[in-house]
């Protein structure tokens, strides 16, 4: 059989029946006999033969990689994370395995499972950095993740083990995405808290779950609240984990055969207070404009590497898009000359599947030409129209000769599979600026352009919509009904004035004295708004 089936397909806390391991992995049905036959365990003997997440990646992992996966970057592949994991420092034991190897063992630094890997002696030092390099604080992100498999708190969710509760998930997955028509990211974070909770409760069936166990489970999330560093819980993931138990509940107790106390799914929710202090909270890490600035002015463009991540960040300044969207985005889809981005949903990964055309922003600062200067280096070493507009570390870096670059001529170029490496490019570059470093991510450029155009710009209600057509968000009813259909001149007109406003130092008073003296000439960039504000109150 193939070894290359790619195990990230599975997801840990996911629940699959063989007609969805034939269409994740592309095989056929006599395949998952085999399968079956060389060791993959199905959840039961009951029909239909469902089979959990984490021993499906769990048996491709191992079927493809029977001996091992070899360590990058001073890490060691761990089956359970199913990612590249760093060792405990003091648990790292080296033993001499022929003249230049060693046999490495030592304990992950997540889930504390032994691992085991044969490296060159030249690699043992990576092993020890590693090691000693580890993040001090749960919010850091270390190389590529896996969706739905570790949290935003640093710590694995183990996997429901439960064949009973595996069926109850099977069934309200398939609730979930086909009568509350959630998308899989959204189903994915409600089988993790539903994992959360059957950990806690030590795999507990789910029909004899009682009242004095939601409280416990609520007042366990609260703890960790209060907690600092890694197997602490923001208070976001907390209200959400609980709500999402609560709606569990209340779908289970509505399901036949099922004896559940009536009141049980309101056990999950939180107190009034604890529900405006969370909503008060003000999310994210309060990003400015002038220290997103700040990091990409810090950052270099000594390699096409640096040259890319330079025009990442300028990207997510002057347009504020989604990293979900960035990482599919493909040369065809943005036009540097006109500066339009089309985030089309059959190709670019947008949220709720919208169509979105985005402006981007003038916003100085040498952004837009951070964004022309990767677009000609994409251009001059053969990239087309179909390669990713960001290109992943392995096309741009150059061959074993040091010649050239591995254009679409070597093999068809292919997008990130993770968000994760752009992550660590935001987080890298914030560190090197020294601004914020280790909370920053992506989604914090996004709240960067309202504040900074609202303070500095003073935006009527049509700058208002053009700015948040641009973000691909919808407008409220009460505006939306007169410019939700504004064109793109007229948006690009609107969102260039606006940003001239934003920038500029003198205000409207300046403005109108200086032209009214004829203290301002045609070639300066706010002339034209000089002019429509003193005709503007000549007329009053």
């Amino acid at each position: 059989m193939s070894r290359r089936h790619d195990p990230t397909k599975a997801r840990r806390h996911w629940v699959y029946t063989r007609e969805q391991v034939c269409q994740s992995f592309d095989i056929g049905e006599s395949t998952i006999t085999n399968w079956i036959k060389r060791g993959l365990k199905p959840v039961d003997e009951k029909r239909p033969q469902l089979f959990a997440g984490y021993e499906l990646r769990r048996f491709v992992t191992i079927t493809r990689w029977p001996f091992g996966r070899s360590p990058e970057n001073g890490r060691i592949f761990c089956s359970f994370c199913n990612k590249f994991m760093a060792l405990v420092h003091g648990s790292i034991n080296a033993l001499p395995k022929g003249i230049t190897c060693y046999e490495v063992t030592g304990n992950c630094l997540d889930c504390h499972n032994m691992l085991q890997a044969s490296i060159r002696s030249s690699g043992l030092p990576e092993i020890y950095a590693a090691s000693t390099n580890t993040p001090k604080d749960s919010s850091d992100v270390l190389y590529d993740g896996v969706p739905g498999n570790i949290g935003r708190s640093g710590s694995p969710v183990p996997p429901e083990t439960n064949s009973f509760n595996i069926r109850w998930l099977y069934l309200y997955t398939v609730y979930l995405e086909n009568h509350q028509n959630l998308d899989v990211r959204t189903v994915d974070e409600h089988l993790r808290s539903l994992a959360r909770l059957s950990a806690f409760l030590n795999h507990k069936p789910f029909g004899k779950i009682a009242i004095d166990d939601c409280r416990k489970f609520k007042e366990e999330l609260r703890g960790r609240r209060l907690l600092m560093g890694r197997g602490a819980l923001s208070s976001s993931t907390v209200s959400h984990t609980l709500d999402r138990c609560r709606a569990f509940f209340d779908w289970l107790q509505r399901q036949l055969d099922v004896d559940i106390h009536p009141d049980l799914a309101g056990y999950f929710s939180l107190s009034r207070r604890e529900r405006a202090v969370e909503a008060s909270t003000v999310k994210g890490t309060s990003l400015t404009f002038d220290q997103a600035l700040c990091i990409f002015t810090a950052m270099t463009r000594a390699n096409p590497v640096e040259l890319r991540n330079r025009a990442i960040v300028a990207m997510f300044i002057v347009t504020g898009i989604r990293i979900a969207a960035l990482v599919t985005l493909r040369g065809k889809h943005v036009n540097i000359r006109t500066r339009w981005i089309n985030q089309d949903p059959r190709e670019v990964d947008t949220k709720l599947g919208k169509y979105i055309r985005t402006y981007c922003l003038d916003l100085g600062s040498g952004l837009l030409e951070a964004l022309d200067a990767w677009a000609d280096w994409r251009g001059a070493n053969g990239f087309d129209h179909d390669a990713p507009f960001f290109l992943p570390d392995r096309y741009i870096q150059a061959n074993a000769l040091g010649f050239g670059y591995r254009g679409n001529q070597t093999e068809p170029a292919q997008c990130w599979k993770s968000e994760d490496s752009v992550q660590r490019i935001i987080k890298e570059a914030a560190q090197a600026a020294e601004v914020l470093s280790g909370n920053i991510s992506s989604h914090d450029f996004r709240k960067v352009l309202h504040p900074f155009l609202t303070k500095r710009g003073n935006m009527t209600i049509e700058d208002e919509v053009a700015l948040q057509l641009n973000l691909g968000h919808t407008p409220q009813e009460i505006i939306r009904k007169h410019y939700s259909s504004m064109q793109d001149s007229e948006r690009e007109e609107v969102l260039d004035d606006l940003c001239r406003r934003a920038l500029t130092s003198r205000s409207e008073l300046d403005l109108y004295l200086a032209f009214e003296r004829k203290e301002i000439v045609e070639s300066d960039q706010d002339f034209r708004r000089a002019k429509e504000i003193f005709h503007r109150n000549a007329r009053i």
